[in-house]
């Protein structure tokens, strides 16, 4: 076969441009850090990664429900620890009117402090967090509780009513896992966990428990004030019992918090071996890659130099 100059120049531009493409894939793996650029570089390679991004993405979000959850979750615990040191308070103030040598003026300024407390405590209930009412469920853009009436001498304490749904806010910290990041209004203050609009036994609506507290100062009522103080004790029990509930969802929030990062470790390591470039091996066959096209730039100008006006002279 006739070996024609037309020949040798395409041959030697193929392999120049083969080698300007094996150069061109090294240098973006090497700009890029990447093995696998797109799916025909490796498409075993960038099938795995797509899935652990996936993976990655799921576990992202994951860690934002855990920490939005556990910032709600710490503005209820505030409210609630709050709310015992109002009940603890008042059980003081209680004890310390229950006794005999105080007189009726003695009370209504004990009295005082009672509605002062009162309106505390109507205030913890009504906590929010991001403009959302912490205990009232997911009817949580108006106030969890109100209030009608007010501590006037001679009138009737005022009620309290809940207005949200009694729903406890969940967060999703794993595929199929919730957790609580609310409690139910009802349940914490009103004493209801049934949600029949009664007080449970060995209960206590908090706010009642206080407005009669006030009606038994108002009334100089020592026997009362006495007697009140078992309430006082559940009502404080009542609350504790809420404070451990809160901890428990806490303590499975940072428990879901701690697995995810070890998850995102492992993650990170499997799409690391899947798609990213060896640094060390990438620079090498850049240098040799480079040198390899300069000798096949240099061998080919040789080839191609020499025609019929080079062989006449």
């Amino acid at each position: 076969m006739r070996v024609t100059s037309a020949m040798l120049l395409r041959t030697a531009l193929a392999n120049i441009n083969s080698q300007r493409l094996r150069l061109a894939q090294t240098q973006e793996q090497a700009t890029s850090g990447l093995r696998v650029n797109k799916p025909s570089d490796d498409p075993v390679a960038a099938r795995l990664a797509m899935q652990v991004r996936s993976a990655q993405a799921a576990s992202d979000q994951f860690e934002r429900n855990v920490g939005q959850g556990q910032v709600r979750l710490r503005k209820v615990e505030v409210a609630v620890d709050e709310s015992v040191d109002v009940i603890v308070r008042a059980r003081e103030l209680a004890i310390q009117a229950s006794n005999d040598t105080l007189d009726a003026n003695s009370r209504l300024a004990i009295a005082q402090e009672i509605a002062s407390l009162h309106d505390e405590l109507l205030a913890n209930a009504n906590a929010r967090h991001s403009g959302a009412y912490v205990f009232a469920g997911y009817q949580n853009d108006a106030p969890a509780f109100t209030a009608s009436g007010g501590f006037v001498d001679g009138q009737p304490p005022p009620t309290v009513t809940y207005q949200g749904d009694g729903a406890e806010i969940e967060v999703e910290v794993e595929a199929g896992v919730q957790v609580a990041s609310t409690l139910e209004g009802r349940r914490v203050f009103l004493g209801d966990a049934d949600g029949d609009s009664v007080t449970d036994p060995g209960r206590e609506d908090l706010f009642d428990l206080l407005a009669t507290l006030w009606n038994d100062l108002q009334n100089n009522d020592a026997v009362a004030l006495r007697a009140s103080l078992d309430r006082f004790d559940r009502a404080q029990l009542q609350l504790n019992l809420e404070q451990v509930r809160a901890g428990a969802a806490e303590g499975r929030m940072d428990a879901a918090r701690d697995a995810l990062g070890r998850d995102q470790v492992s993650l990170e390591a499997r799409r690391s071996e899947a798609e990213d470039a060896d640094s060390v091996e990438v620079y090498s066959n850049l240098v040799i890659q480079e040198n390899a096209l300069r000798a096949a730039l240099d061998a080919t100008s040789r080839v191609l130099q020499p025609s019929l006006m080079d062989f006449l002279r």
